[in-house]
């Protein structure tokens, strides 16, 4: 039963729970649900962030303050870190927004789990494979946009050296292992982001469970095992902070070093 409960914080459902002891929640609206909400809102706040933050460097005025220079460092970062050194300098400029989009939409969904009464979508597998489904699009569409269908293909399937009709069986064997490692890629990427979201906010809730569990404990076992069980949520909190920026971080370098792969074959 406490392990049902820890589950019911990290999956996706209709209706809300908000204190779970005195049943007070509301139904979301079909066909929303609680991870579509929080999406909604990962997306408000990032449009309520930087459109202002594009604002002001459209019309050449630099960013001032700790908050504005906080979000536009995140830009910067992507760009120089992670989008240059993977696809290349002729071609940032080009790829840099779809990297932004993709690593500030991971980022805020990972850090709304941590505010109380809400939840992480990419701790749902079907979150985290639709972004790696879009993932899987941009990286072989802007590889085939560049160089044709034919020609993209081509480079799967290799001239074998070999007399026929081995050397046409070679080549597709190698072809079907590399499409099936494109797959590979994207299933990973799904996979990773949300083992690592799910992981940590399920343990997350079990800890917080011990609190609960030991209510009806006598006191001089109620109080070590709350007061440690805070100290802990505290420290994993963190900690999972820090794991919210670096999964973020990981699909977006990941995606990236796809696809400049993609794009340039010939390295």
């Amino acid at each position: 039963m406490l392990l049902a409960d820890a589950f019911d914080h990290v999956v996706d459902s209709r209706f809300w729970e908000i204190f779970e002891s005195w049943r007070v929640g509301f139904n979301v609206p079909y066909p929303l649900t609680k991870f579509v909400v929080l999406e909604l809102v990962a997306s408000g706040l990032i449009l309520a962030i930087y459109i202002p933050l594009a604002n002001r460097a459209a019309a050449g005025t630099p960013p001032r303050g700790y908050f504005w220079n906080t979000f536009e460092s995140l830009l910067t970062f992507i760009r120089s870190r992670v989008v240059i050194p993977t696809i290349g300098e002729h071609d940032a400029d080009r790829f840099t927004p779809f990297f932004w989009t993709v690593f500030l939409f991971i980022l805020f969904n990972n850090l709304l789990g941590m505010l109380p009464f809400m939840a992480s979508p990419t701790a749902s597998i079907t979150v985290t494979g639709v972004l790696a489904a879009v993932a899987f699009v941009g990286i072989h569409g802007a590889a085939i946009a560049r160089q044709g269908v034919g020609h993209y293909l081509g480079h799967h399937f290799p001239h074998i050296d070999a007399p026929f009709p081995l050397n046409y069986g070679i080549s597709i064997l190698i072809g079907g292992i590399e499409l099936l490692g494109h797959l590979i890629k994207a299933f990973v990427l799904a996979v990773r982001l949300f083992a690592n979201m799910f992981a940590g906010h399920l343990v997350l809730a079990f800890i917080l469970s011990f609190i609960v569990m030991a209510q009806k404990t006598p006191g001089f076992l109620f109080w070590p095992i709350g007061f440690g069980s805070a100290l802990m949520i505290v420290a994993l909190s963190l900690l999972e902070i820090f794991v919210a920026f670096l999964q973020a971080f990981v699909f977006t370098y990941l995606t990236a070093l796809f696809m400049g792969t993609a794009l340039h074959p010939s390295h």
